[in-house]
């Protein structure tokens, strides 16, 4: 498993922050060993795990790239990510979730699009969500592409870039750190970016496939995460949102949510309906 022929590598680090994905760890880790090239370096931060997390990352210690930082106790993702990205020393930072999956040209294809785009300053691009259990596919993202759509999603409150998608300048995202914001921390940071005027782009092709599982952060929200999340908006931007419309928007997001982990076509389509009468703005766009 872990003796690859040699490939290309690039001045990337792969930062990943981990807390109890242990049964997730070898498809990611495989994931950057089966890529088209390979990394300078991968900074994985391990934030306090219970599970077998650290018995999994035994197995790859062989990797010469890779730099373990250890947490005794959990922290915090934001906590994970500031002290992992203090150690990435490449020219680009690649951000991705130890529950994810990178596609096997990812890397390449965004080394190039940065080495080939130098007014660019962050690149996303788009995910294929996967039922964890079944391995089934549930749906492809679909986040903006143009540097003045990105920066107008973050101005109404949305995510303009999905962070494990993420490829940006070392040194810009070194400028920065993240807050300690559940579920927020990524808008937050990627927003006051945003507002500060560094040019952001997206690829329209997916780069990632996300596990969707039922206890991740955004699987079990609280609409108090939303009123912290749209006050850090209207913070940076000058806004103010009302309640009512941070209420619709977690409505939205809910049971779009509960779509995605429904187990019959009409408890799917039931909460799919619910969640475009949040937000048939949002739905409207997906489908066109």
């Amino acid at each position: 498993m872990l003796h690859t022929q040699m490939k290309k590598t690039v001045n990337i680090s792969i930062l990943a922050t981990n807390f109890n994905n242990g049964k997730f760890l070898s498809d990611f880790f495989d994931s950057i060993i089966n890529s088209t090239v390979h990394p300078k370096e991968i900074i994985f931060v391990d934030d306090g795990s219970t599970d077998n997390s650290l018995e999994i990352i035994e197995k790859y210690k062989v990797l010469k790239n890779l730099q373990l930082i250890y947490f005794k106790k959990n922290k915090g993702r934001a906590a994970a990510l500031n002290a992992g990205k203090s150690k990435c020393s490449s020219k680009y930072i690649l951000i991705i979730d130890p529950d994810d999956i990178l596609l096997p040209e990812r890397i390449e294809i965004q080394y190039n699009f940065m080495g080939n785009n130098s007014d660019i300053d962050i690149l996303g691009g788009n995910v294929i969500y996967f039922n964890s259990e079944t391995g089934e596919k549930l749906n492809t993202s679909n986040f903006p592409t143009s540097n003045s759509d990105i920066f107008r999603t973050f101005e109404k409150g949305e995510n303009g870039v999905l962070q494990p998608t993420i490829i940006c300048k070392t040194e810009l995202l070194k400028k920065y750190d993240y807050k300690q914001i559940v579920p927020g921390q990524d808008y937050e940071l990627f927003a006051r970016i945003a507002k500060d005027g560094y040019k952001f782009a997206s690829l329209q092709e997916p780069i990632n496939r996300m596990r969707v599982h039922t206890y991740s952060v955004v699987s079990n929200v609280k609409l108090q995460s939303f009123i912290n999340l749209f006050s850090y908006r209207d913070k940076i931007f000058g806004t103010k949102t009302s309640k009512i419309k941070i209420r619709f928007y977690f409505w939205h997001i809910k049971y779009y949510r509960k779509s995605m982990f429904a187990k019959n076509p009409i408890s799917k389509y039931f909460n799919l309906l619910l969640s475009a009468f949040a937000y048939p703005q949002k739905i409207f766009k997906r489908i066109f």
